[in-house]
Formats: structure tokens, C-alpha cells, sequence
């Protein structure tokens, strides 16, 4: 006869409901993959319509996305709900690790109800953070129906046969706390974000037809979004306007377990900012966060923050190049996708061999800017070097030494010298007006001084508002000099006020300026060679 071995205390290791609820509360989903997860499964359930509803009533902010997809039954739905749940049948399918809606969706909200009908049966289950954490134990609630009857009645309009809704209740982390019109106007503004980028991350799905996507945020009806294509390739359909430029589609191959697979690149330039109207230029999303390399598995977007670790770093040179990476399940292990699927390492192999691709592409658009850029910043900064210089003894008002790699400041506000950390030290004591790549913080300048303690500016090349604005002056050397005249007088005054208590609100507001330009910088025309 079988006994059940209870084991000692001491050797029972399983985890804490309580604490371990809360933990994978933190694993570092953004709220658009969050939302993306979950449509991941309403498409992996075969359906043709999802709605994401952003809907806010008696003060409280719920997230309601429902699906036309093939439901589930009592079984289902209790196997969907457990973390860890059963890997799906077909491989193209992400939702491959059975976390995706648990974490996605407790990441922004504390209760998480699933409801699903299959064959005219209504079933229901909820995960709540605060009953797990009081029990300490993995309970899993079946949610009253009659309190649930206005979802059901409205999960069963939208999809007659068969559907799921995902609802979010007790949202903690989507939008801050705040009056009635404040929250309102976050919620409007977290209903544009999330259209802009589910619009990218479906577009595949999107314009295919495959499915369709809509968001109702509020009061406002419901719209279906379009899919939105980095390659700008809709710009091509009108004749009449600005052409984007696409780069032929080419097969890498590549050999995983003695098996010969491939992936595909295909690049695309985008118009300049002179040749797009407003519409246009709304459409392209044309700044330096959007250019660079967006991978695509099984024709769903996973990633796109500009050009993967060791490739290239974001260049306003190169803003308009967009490359496209689409790659099957097949190739998971290669790519090392994640749970979230957010996170993409790129072999050294790969990267190299995608390098070797981007390349000519890359140095077309640079040939001509580098020349430019050289003829109008070297040395151009001579002018102010000197002007500078002349009026040091007027326009000092602080005191840095240099002893070795320790750098000190005393100013009106700093009457005890205190360290500098991180400044750069140049050894020219010509020049005040420096060059580098780029700064912390994408800045377009920063507080620099030479070895004798002068202050210096630094300006990060890869700022897009640094080759704009000596492009719009490279014709007039006077106009240059005063530009960076002013950007010394800015890295002179916050020496001045620099002190080991706003040392922080000083750097915050530098970042802030250089913010606003990168914004600002797209109303200036492009370099383009003559």
C-alpha cells in the first residue's frame, strides 16, 4: 500500500506563493510588449479581430482585450492560467514558454481575470496578487459569472461563436495618480502610444489582412489601427510625392544542428525631411530613434531600438536607413529570444555578416555628409577659440585645477574645491570649442577644461542638431562663432553654479535642452551633399 511521505519542514523548498507573485511582477516588460503578449495570444488562438479597450469609469482604469479566437474550454483555460503553462502545438507560435499572459499582464495590474466561451459555455478564471499574498498560496479563482454577466454579454456580441477577454483590474502601474483630468489625459496619451506601436509590431499581420487590430480608448468609438511599415514603402503607391528608396531583399544563410536555414535583409532609405509635407512626415515617424534595424520573427516586430549592441550607434547622418531582419522559428535559439520577447542577442557571426550587408548602404549615405561635416567643423572653430580666450579674465567665474586624473572646482557656491566627476580633460590649450562621437546621454554639449583649468564645451557629433545647425551656417563663419559661443557660455555657467548639491539638476537640465533640439532639429533641413 502507497503511503504519502510528508516531508520534514526543513527539507520542503518550495517557493513563496506571497513572495514570488509580487517578484515576477518585475520582469522588466514595458507596456507595449506587455499589450503585445497578450495579442500574441488572441493570434496564436486563430482570431481575426482582437479589441484593446483602455476604459475608465467610477475613477478606476481597467484594460479589456477580447478576441474573435477559438476560446477555450474549462480545461483550457485552467492550463492557460498556470505559470508555466503546456507548450503550444504549433512552433511559429510565440507564446512558447507558458509565462506570457500571467507576467505581461500582473506587471501593470494586481487581478487578472480570463474570460472564454467555446461551444455556447461561458468559463472564467482570475489570478489576484493581494488574495495570493494573504494565503501565500497558488489560488486560483473562478470569478463570480452573474458578476461578470455585462463582460460576458460582451465578449459574446463580439465574438458570436467562440473568444476570449482578458481583463486588467486594480491597475498600479500604467498611469500615475493624479485628478480626474489628469488621469483622462494619461489615458488618451497611453491610447495613442500603444497605437503607434502595435501598428509596427502587427503591421505584417496588418496589412496582410489577416487581422484586425482595434483600440477604444474612453468614450471614444473604437478604431482599427494601421499597419505601419518602417520601410515607407505606401509612400512609393502615390507617384506624385516623396519616394522612399528600397534596398534589395538578400538571403543569409546559416547552419543550426547541420541543417542549412537563412534569414533575410532588406534595407530602405526614407525621403528627406525637405522632400516629405506634414502628413508625410507624420507617417515616415522621422527622427534618430527610428532609424536602424528592426527584426521580425515569424513576421511579428520584436525588436527595433536602433542598431543592435556593437553594430552602430544612432547617427543623425544615417537617420534615414531602416534595415529589415525577418527570420522563422526556426532560428529561436539563434536569435536568444526571451520570454518578453523584447530581447534579441545577435551571434558575432550574424553581426558581422549583417555589417558587411548594411555597409554600402550605411557609407552611401555618409560620403557625402562626412565631407561636409569636415569642411564646415574643422577648425571652423577657430574663430570662437579665439574670441573666447580673449575675454577669459572677464568672463571666469570659477576655479578648476587639474592634478592629474582629479579634476576640482571652487565657485561662488562652492566655496570648498570639490571633484569633478567624469569631466574631460584636454591637453590643447588653443582650443574651447572640442569635438567627440558622442556624450553621455546623447547631449548635444557638455562642460569640458584643458589642463590649465580654462573651461571648454564639448559637443556630441552625434547629436542631430550638431550637423544641422553648422550645416545651415557652414556659408557664414560669423554665425558659427556665435554658436559656439553660446554653447561655451552655457558649459562656463553651469561651472559657475556647479555645487555638490545641484550638480545632478545641472546635468537634468542640460539633457532636457538637448532633448527638446532633438525634437526641434527636425525642422531644420537635412545635410545633404552638394
Amino acid at each position: 500500500m502507497n503511503k504519502t511521505i510528508e516531508l520534514p519542514e526543513e527539507d520542503d523548498f518550495r517557493p513563496s506563493a506571497a513572495r514570488l507573485v509580487e517578484s515576477l511582477r518585475d520582469t522588466g516588460y514595458s507596456k507595449e510588449a506587455a499589450f503585445a503578449d497578450i495579442i500574441d495570444n488572441s493570434i496564436a488562438a486563430n482570431a481575426t479581430h482582437i479589441e484593446v479597450e483602455l476604459q475608465y469609469m467610477f475613477g478606476e482604469l481597467r484594460v479589456i482585450i477580447s478576441d474573435n479566437g477559438d476560446g477555450m474550454s474549462e480545461e483550457q483555460l485552467r492550463n492557460a492560467m498556470r505559470y508555466g503553462s503546456p507548450r503550444r502545438d504549433n512552433p511559429k507560435s510565440l507564446g512558447k514558454f507558458g509565462m506570457g499572459l500571467k507576467t505581461a499582464s500582473t506587471a501593470f495590474c494586481r487581478r487578472l481575470v480570463v474570460l472564454s466561451h467555446q461551444n455556447d459555455n461561458n468559463v472564467g478564471r482570475a489570478w489576484d496578487i493581494d488574495n495570493i499574498i494573504k494565503s501565500d498560496r497558488w489560488e486560483l479563482e473562478t470569478p463570480d459569472e452573474d458578476e461578470y454577466y455585462d463582460y460576458f454579454d460582451a465578449l459574446n456580441a463580439f465574438s458570436e461563436a467562440s473568444g476570449t477577454m482578458i481583463i486588467w483590474e486594480n491597475i498600479d502601474r500604467l498611469v500615475r495618480a493624479g485628478s480626474e483630468k489628469q488621469v483622462q489625459a494619461q489615458i488618451q496619451s497611453l491610447g495613442k502610444e500603444l497605437s503607434l506601436e502595435l501598428s509596427a509590431v502587427f503591421f505584417k499581420f496588418l496589412e496582410s489582412g489577416e487581422v484586425t487590430i482595434s483600440m477604444k480608448v474612453g468614450d471614444n468609438p473604437a478604431v482599427n489601427l494601421k499597419g505601419w511599415d518602417p520601410l515607407c514603402a505606401d509612400l512609393n503607391r502615390n507617384t506624385d510625392g516623396a519616394r522612399s528608396r528600397i534596398l534589395k531583399e538578400r538571403p543569409v544563410p546559416i547552419e543550426v544542428s547541420n541543417k542549412q536555414l537563412s534569414f533575410t535583409v532588406k534595407g530602405g532609405v526614407i525621403p528627406s525631411q525637405n522632400e516629405l509635407d506634414a502628413d508625410e512626415r507624420e507617417y515616415v515617424r522621422y527622427s534618430l530613434d527610428n532609424q536602424g534595424l528592426y527584426i521580425y520573427r515569424e513576421g511579428r516586430l520584436i525588436w527595433h531600438d536602433g542598431w543592435p549592441h556593437r553594430m552602430y550607434k544612432k547617427e543623425s547622418k544615417i537617420t534615414r536607413l531602416r534595415v529589415e531582419l525577418n527570420f522563422s522559428h526556426e532560428l529561436d535559439d539563434v536569435f536568444s529570444i526571451d520570454f518578453r520577447k523584447s530581447r534579441v542577442i545577435i551571434p558575432v557571426e550574424v553581426r558581422e555578416e549583417l555589417k558587411r550587408l548594411i555597409a554600402p548602404w550605411r557609407q552611401e549615405l555618409l560620403k557625402g555628409q562626412e565631407r561636409l561635416t569636415s569642411a564646415n567643423t574643422e577648425r571652423a572653430h577657430g574663430p570662437a577659440d579665439k574670441a573666447i580666450d580673449k575675454h577669459k579674465k572677464h568672463t571666469k567665474n570659477s576655479e578648476i585645477k587639474v592634478d592629474g586624473d582629479t579634476v576640482t572646482i571652487r565657485n561662488q557656491n562652492q566655496m570648498k574645491p570639490t571633484v569633478i566627476e567624469g569631466i574631460r580633460v584636454y591637453d590643447d590649450k588653443a582650443v574651447r570649442v572640442h569635438e567627440e562621437e558622442s556624450l553621455l546621454g546623447d547631449c548635444l554639449w557638455e562642460p569640458s577644461c584643458d589642463e590649465e583649468g580654462n573651461t571648454c564645451v564639448t559637443l556630441g557629433k552625434s547629436h542631430p542638431y550638431f550637423h544641422k545647425m553648422y550645416n545651415v551656417c557652414k556659408d557664414n563663419a560669423e554665425a558659427m562663432k556665435a554658436l559656439d559661443m553660446l554653447l561655451w557660455s552655457l558649459s562656463n555657467a553651469e561651472h559657475g553654479e556647479f555645487s555638490d548639491t545641484n550638480k545632478h539638476t545641472l546635468n537634468g537640465f542640460r539633457q532636457k535642452v538637448s532633448q527638446t533640439l532633438r525634437h526641434l532639429s527636425i525642422e531644420l533641413p537635412d545635410v545633404e551633399e552638394d
